[in-house]
C-alpha cells in the first residue's frame, strides 16, 4: 500500500492516461479531452490505449487494467474487481455494464 498516491502509477487501481507531448513545441498537454497543444496549438499525436489484458484477479478481460491483475490471488479464489474496464467489444454485446464501467 503507498503512502501517498500517484495517479499515473496504476500499483492499486487503473492509472490515469499520462500526459501527450506537443510534437512541436514539446510541451506536456494534461488535458485528455483536447486534440490541439494548450502552448502553440499544433495537432496533438493520437493517444495509445492501454492493452486489453486478462486481470488475474477477476479472470476477466480488462481494456484499463492496474498491476493488481498482474498476478493470482494468494488464496486462489477469483473475485470481483470494482475497478475493471470492460473492453469496447465487450461493452457493445452488453450495453447495461456500461453503467459499471470505472474509467478514470
Amino acid at each position: 500500500m503507498c503512502w501517498s498516491c500517484n495517479a499515473y502509477c496504476g500499483n492499486c487501481k487503473p492509472p490515469k492516461e499520462k500526459p501527450r507531448q506537443c510534437t512541436s513545441c514539446k510541451a506536456f498537454n494534461f488535458d485528455p479531452e483536447k486534440n490541439t497543444c494548450r502552448k502553440c496549438g499544433a495537432e496533438l499525436p493520437a493517444r495509445v490505449p492501454p492493452p486489453v489484458i486478462k486481470c488475474e484477479l477477476c479472470g476477466m478481460m480488462c481494456a484499463n487494467p492496474c498491476k493488481k491483475g498482474e498476478r493470482p490471488p494468494a488464496d486462489g479464489i477469483l473475485r470481483p474487481c470494482k475497478l475493471r474496464t470492460p473492453p469496447p467489444e465487450e461493452l457493445e454485446t452488453n450495453p447495461k455494464q456500461e453503467e459499471k464501467t470505472h474509467v478514470l
